[in-house]
Parts: C-alpha cells; sequence; structure tokens
C-alpha cells in the first residue's frame, strides 16, 4: 500500500556489547567499518561511551545525545555504546526536509522527556494490534517535531551560553546557503554574535570549526551532483559554492582521498562509454 507515512524498519534498544560480543575481535575502542546508510536512522544514546564516527566527523557519545543520519551518510562507531534505536524509510517530501535540518549528531538537553517519547514508538512498533504501524509512524513525525523544537529552541535565560541553539541555527542557515560565497562573519551576524565567538562556541559545540563544517555540506552535495547528473565537474564547483574548479578538487581528493573525476567514473557502468 502507497503511504507517505514513515516506515519503520527497526526499532529498539541497541547494546553494542551485544552486537560485538566476540571480545577479541571487537575490544573496548574497536572501531567498527565502515558503512553507508540505507534508511534513515536515528539514535538516542543512553549512556556515555563510544565515538559515533558520521561523514567523516568524530563525536564523542554522552548521554542524550541525538544521532539522526540520512541515506547516504558514511558512519562507523568506536566502541562501545548503547542506544534506542529506530530506523526508518519514506517517500513524504516534506518529510525529509524535516529530516534535513535536524540530520547530525546532536547533544540533546531534555533527556528526562524524549526518552519515554522514543521508548513509545518502540513499543508501539513491535506490537501485533491493529494500525500500530500507523500509530507508531504518527509517533515518530512527532517526535521529530519535538527533536526540530529542542534544536532550534530560543536561547535560555541561565546564566551559562546556549552554546548548542546557535550551532543548530547556524547549521541550518549553511544548509541552506551553501551555494554563496558564505563567510564565518556572515554566518555569525546571521546568529547575532561576534565572528570570534561564533567561533569559539560553534568549535565546542560541534568539535569543528564552521568552515570545515561548510566544506563538509559541499562536498556532500558536489558528490550527490556528480553520482546523479552529467554537469560539468567546473559547473558542480561553482553550484555547490566552491570558488575555482581546482579548489574543489583539492578538497575533495584531501576529503575523500579520489579526484572528482575518478569518483564520477566509479559509478559508471562498465559497457557504458
Amino acid at each position: 500500500m502507497d503511504t507517505n507515512l514513515p516506515i519503520i524498519l527497526r526499532a529498539g534498544l541497541f547494546q553494542s556489547k551485544d552486537f560485538f560480543a566476540d571480545s577479541t575481535k571487537y575490544p573496548d575502542d574497536a572501531v567498527t567499518k565502515l558503512r553507508t546508510a540505507k534508511r534513515y536512522e536515528l539514535e538516542f544514546f543512553i549512556k556515555d561511551g563510544g565515538i559515533s564516527h558520521l561523514n567523516g566527523n568524530s563525536y564523542p557519545i554522552k548521554k542524550g545525545c541525538i544521532l539522526i543520519a540520512q541515506p547516504g551518510d558514511e558512519r562507523q562507531s568506536t566502541l562501545h555504546f548503547s542506544a534506542v534505536c529506530v530506523h526508518f524509510k519514506t517517500n513524504d517530501e516534506v518529510l525529509k526536509r524535516l529530516i534535513y535540518s535536524i540530520s547530525g549528531f546532536h547533544p540533546v538537553a531534555d533527556y528526562s522527556k524524549l526518552l519515554p517519547l522514543l521508548n513509545d514508538i518502540c513499543e508501539t512498533t513491535l506490537t501485533f494490534e491493529p494500525d500500530s504501524d500507523i500509530s507508531a509512524a504518527a509517533k515518530l513525525i512527532s517526535f521529530l517535531c519535538d527533536i526540530k523544537k529542542e534544536l532550534f529552541k530560543a536561547p535560555s535565560s541561565g546564566k551559562g551560553p546556549a552554546t548548542y541553539p546557535v550551532a543548530s541555527m547556524a547549521i541550518e542557515y549553511m544548509k541552506q546557503n551553501y551555494m554563496e560565497p558564505l563567510t564565518v562573519q556572515q554566518i555569525a551576524d546571521y546568529c547575532c554574535l561576534s565572528a570570534s565567538h561564533f567561533h569559539k562556541l560553534f568549535l565546542e559545540t560541534v568539535h569543528t570549526t564552521p568552515n570545515n563544517y561548510l566544506c563538509q555540506i559541499r562536498l556532500a552535495a558536489a558528490k550527490s551532483l556528480l553520482q546523479a547528473t552529467s554537469m560539468p565537474i567546473s559547473e558542480i564547483a561553482f553550484k555547490c559554492g566552491f570558488n575555482s574548479q581546482a579548489y574543489f578538487s583539492d578538497c575533495f581528493k584531501r576529503h575523500f582521498s579520489i579526484s572528482p573525476k575518478e569518483f564520477r567514473h566509479s559509478f559508471a557502468y562498465p559497457d557504458i562509454k
């Protein structure tokens, strides 16, 4: 049956020590094989421990962190970790845009509120009640909306800096404007901060610089265009915000250890010239 609702493919608790049980092969601090996500993957971490590697960036796992990966994202993990997981697929364009806006690795403040909601999604998914799949899908959509509210909520009035909402605001701005020649000053202005203060908050929160994160966004967009279109590489470079083809090729090769031309060629069918 065709539906615009998300279809949940996996839900429940994941303990890496249960899955990677052979301690001789998978000791603490072992790194799993690099893989490409084939579906949307939502993981809510319930303990400290381990490191999540997403699209070349590494994020220490803390209780209450959440990871939202999209199909095509490159993933691996440093063991060991525990998470409540929901993996799903969807064809709905509105929902895809929502997920895109919150994708990545995030610290989430309201652990006590979000964990029961996610557990409820898992329990509903695993029941055999009539229409439980529809109920679970509706709850998942609501949960994703709650995550967006959590990530993009206004800064608190407490004494400490609300670093994460600032980073979320900046990341969303980058995703919407990566095609333009953005500067750190422009992004900081959008977040109503000085460039130096913004750079410091972003680095502390996301564990990489704003320029590096922006480059990752641009490279991901370029990778998709190289794979899915016959657009000239020079045009892809400028379309994705790089100021020259040479600079784009240098960044691409440094990040993926392969040139844009070689990457595109790897997707060509052997009998097509």
